[in-house]
């Protein structure tokens, strides 16, 4: 549970007792909190796999290899969802970044670098074909030597709008200077045979070898 105090409680966002509080463009509401089945997907099983050998990778760290990520907490500094600016800790900033690293396929680190440029990829057309049984992804943007993540959503309906957290990763390919990826039989294997005319939305984002990912690029396509 996240709270921002003035001379009386200004924001809240996060979870308090049976409880959840957040904020959209109508401001701020509570609601119910709502426990989801855990269907202990392959996926999630991968993902916290994951998360378990990171943790045991810190424990096993020289101190002067701690000292490196503790040293560029205020580079790795980001915007919280009140708009301040916070630094991670340096556990925190081990994890973030070889949970990138390790996602995308890449060898995780041991001492942390100054934060670089990250290079963008845009999706600039993406088309669903049942006929042609195609699920063509095509972005730009030179990512060489970097990984790209690959999302997709489930059908959905036209009036949906927020997205984000029904974004789910499909593949990950080399970077290069463009990029074409047929999702076609590996998104049918997650989400199924979506019908003609449904909404899905795709999306890419960037991993550099040091860890750090650029922003998702999303864009929504009408299956034909």
């Amino acid at each position: 549970m996240k709270v921002k105090f003035g001379a009386i409680v200004v924001d809240g966002r996060g979870k308090l007792g049976g409880h959840v509080f957040a904020k959209n463009r109508g401001g701020n509401y509570m609601r119910t909190k709502v426990t989801p089945v855990n269907p202990q997907t392959a996926r999630q099983t991968i993902v916290r796999s994951l998360f378990g050998s990171i943790a045991s990778a810190w424990s096993s760290l020289t101190q002067a290899q701690r000292d490196s990520f503790d040293g560029l907490v205020e580079a790795y500094s980001s915007t919280n969802i009140f708009g301040d600016i916070k630094s991670p800790s340096a556990i925190a900033l081990h994890q973030k970044l070889n949970f990138n690293l390790g996602n995308s396929g890449q060898a995780q680190i041991t001492t942390a670098l100054a934060p670089i440029a990250v290079p963008n990829s845009a999706v600039t057309t993406a088309e669903y074909e049942i006929s042609g049984t195609t699920f063509s992804i095509n972005y730009l943007g030179d990512t060489t030597g970097s990984k790209v993540l690959i999302f997709a959503t489930t059908s959905l309906s036209q009036g949906t709008k927020f997205v984000k957290d029904k974004l789910r990763q499909i593949g990950v390919v080399n970077g290069g200077t463009a990029g074409d990826y047929n999702a076609y039989t590996i998104y049918n294997a997650k989400f199924g045979l979506p019908v003609l005319g449904a909404n899905i939305y795709v999306g890419v984002k960037t991993i550099n070898a040091q860890g750090q990912a650029s922003p998702l690029e999303v864009v929504k396509i009408t299956v034909v």
